[in-house]
């Protein structure tokens, strides 16, 4: 017997199994221990057991594969629990190697639906589209209802994250329909729930209080009492974004009540917040200063941070309206205080901007400039990682159509491959034909031979425009795989140097650039990159707008990579410098620089594309944008492998977003 676990919308219980552990401990209490450890959320010291038992049951003669599986899938989803999710994915597939040696169709599914929530969470939504896929057809050649139901549902949630909404109720409505077919009606309400929130995100509110009241109905067939305020809250939302207060009202006052029988403090802080919004909108200040106080004193007592700052700033903005400026700031700096500390920024800019209104209202306008212009910084800060993400799904777009004449080539090839066998076949069945028509015969071999080395140089001249597409896109060995078994692994690669490249200032020359002057521009300087990092032994990985990401020590290993990929750094400034003496557009750019372990491989099924993943990617990101104009910023690790071959500019300790305080270096060109 053996612990799996499923991850998807619903959190999966871990249970304990039979056990091991001591000074000369045997696999079965090593094992129990780890699965007591886990059930006391100790996750760092269960992985640990839990590597142990795998390390001692291969040393028995007769190791159980199975159980050695569910342990690996466990390591997963431990490192999942501790938010590591890339680490959690490297167990998953070890997992599902040991589980392709035994053939368990059915383990296969779990671990490709655990890989797949792990990649959601990672927002790497691609990946973990292939793998929930995955995981359905094997549930579908199982058989499996459950099963079947609930990737179903994990692919909805997939889609709905993704707000492509039509898509996620086509999997709800399919998980539905099965749930219902083997009667699993807790899995109906919660579905029917799960359609109501995504018609509310899709703005059909009638619709989604219409699947919301069937949930209602049927947790009221169930004896589901405890789920009635969710339901009954989730009613009063709709009402509330369709415009309907008192509807609203109506149905939070009965959500809270049952709330506060049951004493649900989450629910009743949500409620009193809910409340208080409407009150607000409704111009009711004392009664929305009452029910936001009250969730207030709730969120202090539980330390919910962001729900304390969001309430906080809506008391400031009551207070303002009431004209009591100084318990508005009092509110107001509090709020902003953890909206700062807590990385909030939405409701930061919105009360940088409350801040102005109140100073410039008390007549102190050199305040409400300082806070106004803090607002615009933060707005603009938001608004280009917006334009930034549409530059990046535009750039995936035009990879994926490239990627699709790629495809159409092949297919040609094949067509052409099948021609030529054709017309083999028929020669072939024509030397039967008899003496009579051996004169003919030998025109037709004669032309069909001049035929064939037309065909064949037809084919060649094909193969090698493929080969050629497929290289610009993707490494050679990477390419071979594809062609010859049609899919490719992902592979951990502990030595590699990344280097993310940035044109400063784009936006705002963007703007003022005829698109095809800035697509010209944009293509001459990647081109020369391109021939850069090919001389140096590097990898392009891919441009994202004006940013182009490169890399050395991958597909095939290099024990220089660091150093190439400085050297290619360094030509790069280098060229934009002699670039800007001769062209009429100057630019800029900043380069930053990190060494450590990155996962790569193949994402998409139809539309390839070689990504590289893990926090080496993100720190190298983090170098750049830490750096300056026409500087090479480094980071501890890669100075450690080169301190002695060039030389740095040590920058002290430095404040990086996500990451806290982190040494960098300037490399001395």
């Amino acid at each position: 017997m053996r612990i799996k676990f499923l991850l998807g919308l619903v959190p999966v219980l871990l249970m304990p199994l039979a056990g091991f552990c001591q000074d000369q401990p045997n696999p079965d209490q090593i094992y129990d221990k780890a699965y007591s450890l886990i059930d006391q959320q100790n996750y760092r010291e269960a992985i640990e057991q839990l590597k142990l038992f795998i390390e001692e049951e291969k040393k028995t003669g007769d190791a159980d594969q199975d159980k050695i599986s569910g342990c690996l899938n466990d390591i997963g989803t431990c490192y999942h629990k501790l938010n590591d999710f890339q680490e959690a994915i490297h167990w998953y597939n070890q997992a599902l190697a040991v589980d392709r040696e035994m053939r368990s169709i059915e383990n296969i599914s779990t671990r490709y639906s655990n890989i797949g929530f792990a990649f959601r969470k990672l927002g790497i939504w691609d990946s973990a589209l292939v793998y929930y896929k995955k995981a359905l057809t094997i549930d579908i050649e199982i058989g499996d209802g459950a099963s079947i139901a609930k990737t179903l549902n994990n692919l909805g949630t997939l889609y709905h994250q993704m707000a492509k909404y039509d898509s996620t109720i086509h999997y709800f409505q399919r998980s539905l329909e099965i749930k219902k077919n083997i009667g699993d009606s807790s899995g109906m309400a919660v579905t029917l729930n799960n359609i109501g929130m995504v018609y509310n995100a899709w703005q059909k509110y009638d619709k989604a209080i219409e699947y919301f009241h069937e949930a209602l109905h049927l947790d009221t067939l169930l004896g589901y009492g405890q789920d009635f305020p969710k339901r009954l809250n989730n009613i009063g939302t709709s009402y509330h974004l369709k415009g309907d207060y008192n509807k609203a009202i109506e149905y939070f006052s009965k959500a809270l009540l049952l709330s506060q029988e049951s004493k649900n403090e989450d629910m009743v802080a949500k409620l009193n917040n809910n409340l208080g919004m409407i009150y607000l909108k409704k111009k009711d200040y004392v009664q929305a200063s009452n029910y936001m106080n009250k969730a207030l004193e709730i969120y202090r007592r539980s330390d919910q941070k962001a729900d304390m700052a969001t309430v906080l700033g809506n008391l400031a903005e009551i207070s303002f309206t009431r004209g009591n400026y100084i318990s508005s700031l009092d509110y107001l700096s509090r709020s902003t205080e953890l909206a700062e500390n807590y990385d909030l920024p939405e409701l930061a800019k919105n009360n940088y901007l409350l801040f102005s209104d109140i100073y410039s209202s008390m007549g102190n306008y050199s305040e409400a400039l300082k806070y106004y212009k803090k607002h615009i910084a933060i707005k603009d800060t938001l608004y280009s990682e917006a334009i930034h993400k549409q530059i990046t799904d535009f750039e995936i777009k035009y990879e994926s159509e490239k990627k699709d004449k790629e495809i159409t080539l092949l297919k040609q090839k094949e067509v052409i491959q099948a021609l030529t066998i054709k017309k083999q076949r028929i020669l072939k069945n024509s030397l039967f034909g008899g003496i009579a028509l051996s004169l003919i015969l030998a025109s037709v071999i004669f032309l069909s031979l001049n035929r064939r080395r037309r065909d064949n140089r037809i084919i060649a001249m094909e193969k090698a425009k493929t080969d050629r597409l497929l290289l610009n896109v993707l490494p050679a060995s990477i390419a071979s795989d594809l062609k010859e078994k049609g899919s490719t692994e992902p592979k951990l690669y502990e030595n590699v140097t990344v280097c993310f490249t940035d044109m400063v200032g784009f936006t705002e020359k963007s703007s003022k650039l005829e698109p095809k002057i800035l697509i010209e521009e944009l293509n001459a300087i990647f081109t020369a990159f391109d021939n850069i990092i090919e001389k140096n032994g590097c990898e392009r990985i891919k441009t994202i707008g004006d940013s182009y990401m490169s890399l050395c020590g991958l597909p095939e290993p290099n024990p220089n990579h660091a150093e190439n990929m400085i050297r290619t750094a360094v030509e790069m400034v280098q060229y934009v410098e002699k670039r800007n003496l001769e062209s009429s557009v100057e630019w800029q750019i900043r380069v930053g620089i990190h060494s450590g372990d990155v996962i790569a491989g193949v994402v998409g099924v139809k539309k390839y594309i070689y990504d590289v993943f893990g926090d080496t990617i993100n720190t190298a990101s983090r170098m750049e944008t830490s750096s300056a104009p026409m500087r090479i910023n480094v980071s501890e690790s890669t100075y450690q492998l080169l301190k002695d071959k060039f030389k740095f500019e040590g920058r002290g300790e430095v404040q990086v977003k996500g990451k806290g305080v982190m040494r960098m270096y300037f490399i001395k060109v």
